[in-house]
């Protein structure tokens, strides 16, 4: 529980504090005073108690939202409305509360009570238009409710990612839990996005910022919010994903909102992969080239650069990069003493002490030290550096479940590896599979970059001129450079089946799903391998998801 405030002198209204660019609210006592004395007259002593009393109750409540203490903020709105129910400031701070449960209808109630104040009204109008501009998503939600979580998503959209979901945020849920030693009593409630304009609203982004910095899921308002995989052609990798933003969950609960951003995000960052079993964090092929580059040029996103969040960054290639320097910072502080370092800093924070305070008493040196001596490790190891290759664009549309060879040619931005990848396209759809390679090698060398998709086509190729090892190699180096890149995993998977290897396609593919679970060929390939492997029940299990995405 946070320590009670009594006597105040503004209330942060944290119930829209990342509302409209991040603008907060604030009400102050020299203004509630005479807008209250005048609506109620003379104010008696007792009356004045009263008054002071909900001031006050208001006051620890918003602090309580600020810190998400959710639980205690919602005592404190029940025991207001017991007392003073017309109240339109209790009304006001009533629908934040239930808005930061969850419960949309009940916050937009209070939020139209709350407008019948003059004093009050405006702020309290643009809430409700924020939340019932959500509300026209989330009450065609389902929900499906578990031991730890509350998971709710377009049912008619986005039924295939439950039991996807469900599995994973519950081993996220034990991992993270043993790792930093913070287990949440209550259901963490997990919304799924289905559209970007949702997305936008809630998350308080705009669309530009969310493609600039990769933005596909945010923690905030007490929830887990992400966006649908089916909004980008191939998915993402949202069970990894999920686990990020249950970090940053778990980071706000445990030390009541007092982590800055760098902290925050190199701990998600790191921790993303912990629902996998026996998984060594470790920095993806991309962002380890980055970091290389970084060293090279002696170009870092410092720490303030990084405040309030990363998703403003101006570049995408700065956000990158700034999640790349995060990890490698709690790699730094993992090597000196695991996670009960990790878990000795944020406890640290939690009990008052500044950022800088807890990591110099666990590391045992000033904080400008450690900056130092994580800097300079950086320049000693030897990340690899890889010349061409990107950080993957991020579009958020609904668009078909399987890309073709038109579309993934539209995605190569040289001209000329365009003009070479078209006529490999055609080539190969008339079975001249060693012309076909011939003119997807030149692509490749005019491409510029290491291009997934051009990688992808020669493979197919390669495959169809029963090449193999020649098609498993460019795909391995594929999925090491794009391991989001999801039509690797079905061309490797495409590979393993023609050769036999029935277990290893099946596992292949079994990954793609944890990417894009909305491409049908996925589930009729894993489909046949079951049935080839006389796996009847799991056979059965993927045509019915078949039959969800192909009426």
């Amino acid at each position: 529980m946070v320590k009670r405030i009594k006597i105040i002198n503004i209330f942060d209204g944290i119930g829209t504090s990342q509302i409209f660019d991040m603008k907060r609210i604030f009400i102050t006592l020299v203004f509630l005073l005479p807008l209250l004395i005048l609506s109620t007259g003379t104010v008696h002593a007792q009356q004045e108690e009263k008054f002071f009393d909900v001031v006050g109750e208001i006051a620890y409540g918003e602090e309580c939202l600020k810190t998400w203490q959710i639980d205690e903020a919602s005592a404190i709105a029940n025991k207001l409305l017991s007392t003073a129910a017309e109240n339109p400031y209790v009304c006001f701070f009533a629908g934040e509360v239930r808005f930061y449960e969850g419960n949309y209808r009940e916050s937009l109630s209070f939020l139209k009570e709350a407008q019948k104040d003059p004093g009050i009204a405006q702020n309290a109008r643009e809430f409700y238009d924020f939340v019932d501009k959500i509300y026209q998503t989330t009450s065609k939600f389902k929900e499906v409710k578990t031991e730890h979580f509350l998971f709710r998503y377009a049912e008619d959209k986005d039924a295939v990612l439950v039991d996807y979901a469900l599995s994973t945020l519950e081993k996220t849920y034990h991992a993270i839990g043993n790792d930093l030693n913070y287990f949440p009593k209550e259901p963490v409630l997990v919304e799924v996005f289905p559209d970007a304009e949702s997305f936008c609203t809630i998350s308080t982004l705009t669309k530009e910022e969310i493609e600039t910095s990769g933005t596909v899921a945010i923690c905030l308002f007490n929830r887990v919010i992400i966006t649908s995989p089916r909004l980008q052609p191939r998915g993402y990798q949202w069970l990894d994903t999920l686990t990020h933003e249950y970090v940053h969950y778990v980071i706000m609960k445990k030390t009541y909102n007092r982590v800055p951003i760098w902290l925050h995000e190199g701990i998600a960052k790191y921790e993303e992969k912990r629902w996998l079993e026996n998984i060594t964090p470790k920095l993806p092929v991309s962002l380890e080239s980055l970091m290389a580059e970084a060293v090279e040029k002696d170009y870092f996103i410092t720490f303030e650069q990084m405040h309030p969040s990363l998703a403003k960054l101006k570049k995408r290639e700065d956000t990158a990069l700034a999640f790349a320097e995060v990890f490698t910072v709690i790699d730094y502080i993992f090597n000196r003493g695991g996670y009960p370092l990790l878990v000795s800093i944020l406890d640290g924070i939690k009990s008052g002490k500044s950022t800088e305070d807890a990591v110099s008493a666990t590391i045992g040196a000033s904080f400008s030290e450690f900056e130092k001596s994580w800097l300079q490790e950086l320049k000693h190891k030897k990340f690899r550096r890889i010349h061409g290759i990107q950080i993957l664009p991020t579009k958020l549309k609904e668009s078909s479940t399987i890309v073709d060879d038109v579309e993934s040619v539209a995605e190569i931005e040289a001209k000329d590896a365009r003009k070479y990848a078209i006529l490999g396209d055609l080539l190969r759809h008339e079975g001249l599979h060693g012309a076909a390679i011939v003119e997807y090698e030149k692509a490749f060398r005019k491409a510029g970059i290491i291009s997934p998709q051009i990688q992808n086509k020669l493979a197919t190729a390669y495959i169809m001129d029963t090449q193999y090892n020649k098609a498993e190699e460019i795909l391995k180096i594929a999925l090491e450079y794009y391991p989001e890149y999801t039509t690797t995993y079905i061309s490797l998977g495409e590979l393993y089946q023609r050769k036999g290897e029935y277990d290893a396609a099946i596992d292949i593919l079994s990954q793609a799903n944890h990417i894009n679970p909305f491409n049908p060929i996925i589930h009729r390939n894993l489909a046949l391998l079951y049935d080839k492997l006389n796996r009847k029940d799991d056979a059965t299990a993927e045509l019915k998801i078949l039959m969800l995405l192909v009426p």
